[in-house]
């Protein structure tokens, strides 16, 4: 299935600062639109390399170079790059490169929600546990989270939170930190709000990925976000599609965390980031070192485990049932 893509609009948004690529892809897409627009590229046959990348990549899902390439390409199409002339974002190369990861992006959401529909929503429990149970550590490494999830732009009150737990509002500036199923749950979002509907459809693609987690969280710091009632009925296959998608990718990203906590790990990715910031690398240790007996570490773990075994024995009884 072949992704529309519409006009770049030109945003006033915050222009996001280069991400540390992942690999070839990401890396030959910096070095592309950090050049001089106009000449010769720097990187010859692009969309072919992007092609082969999609060819061979084990799952786009969790595949750190070509989210990051995607995520690259969305911002450069709203609010821009740092340092990045916006014309690349009418680049027809470029375009066409992006058409193709949200094509791939597409196609296996919609192969994974045929093979494994969601049973079990992450989201809801990291929200729960996060209101009621995360620890200051937690909460830090979270909304290094939400400001990738989100942005403080569209969602002034994470501003707030973030100032209040001593972190950065800069676009991206927590990027290199975060692990790629919260890079691929932003990418799924801003994809599926490109089509979006009217109605209701357009108040739940406006919603940041997460957002009942990080409204759950900025409460912890005596900040509330509001968030508008986006249910309604779903009568259309694009709709379902929508919805199941977001739900997919953002519990795909909820999960990966509270699992890294309760085994008492960082649920960011190790990189020169953390060591400079103060807060994140305070965590980090704290995360390690937490204070808790080994029992109650290990009820924490069991606890996760089997919520794991109860989603994929859910999903088997499904799949037996067709």
């Amino acid at each position: 299935m072949t992704t529309r893509i519409a006009p770049a609009p030109r945003s006033t948004r915050e222009p996001m600062t280069i991400p540390t690529p992942r690999g070839p892809v990401s890396a030959a897409i910096v070095a592309v639109v950090t050049g001089p627009i106009g000449l010769p590229p720097i990187v010859s046959s692009l969309d072919a390399q992007v092609e082969r990348a999609v060819i061979n990549s084990g799952d786009i899902l969790t595949d750190d170079d070509l989210q990051l390439a995607l995520l690259f390409l969305h911002a450069l199409a709203d609010g821009g790059i740092v340092g990045v002339d916006s014309r690349w974002a009418d680049d027809g190369i470029l375009v066409e490169v992006r058409r193709t990861l949200e094509t791939s992006l597409d196609e296996a959401l919609r192969d994974r929600l045929a093979r494994a529909p969601i049973v079990a929503d992450g989201t809801d429990r990291l929200a729960a546990f996060l209101r009621d149970e995360a620890t200051t550590a937690e909460l830090d490494e979270f909304l290094a989270i939400a400001a990738v999830s989100a942005s403080c732009d569209s969602l002034p009150e994470l501003a707030t939170a973030l100032e209040r737990a001593g972190l950065d509002c800069t676009r991206g500036h927590y990027l290199d930190a975060v692990d790629v199923r919260v890079i691929t749950a932003r990418t799924t979002a801003t994809m599926l709000a490109a089509t979006a509907l009217r109605g209701r459809s357009a108040i739940a693609a406006q919603l940041p990925p997460l957002a009942g987690c990080i409204a759950a969280a900025a409460g912890r710091f005596d900040v509330e976000i509001t968030l508008d009632d986006a249910s309604s009925p779903v009568r259309t296959d694009a709709r379902r599609f929508a919805r199941d998608a977001r739900r997919l990718a953002e519990h795909l990203a909820a999960a990966h965390t509270l699992d890294a906590w309760m085994h008492a790990e960082s649920a960011l990715r190790a990189c020169d980031l953390i060591e400079q910031d103060g807060v994140l690398s305070a965590a980090a240790l704290a995360l390690r070192d937490v204070d808790v007996q080994e029992d109650e570490r290990g009820a924490r773990a069991a606890d996760a485990a089997a919520n794991a075994e109860n989603e994929r024995h859910d999903v088997r009884e499904l799949e037996s049932a067709r």
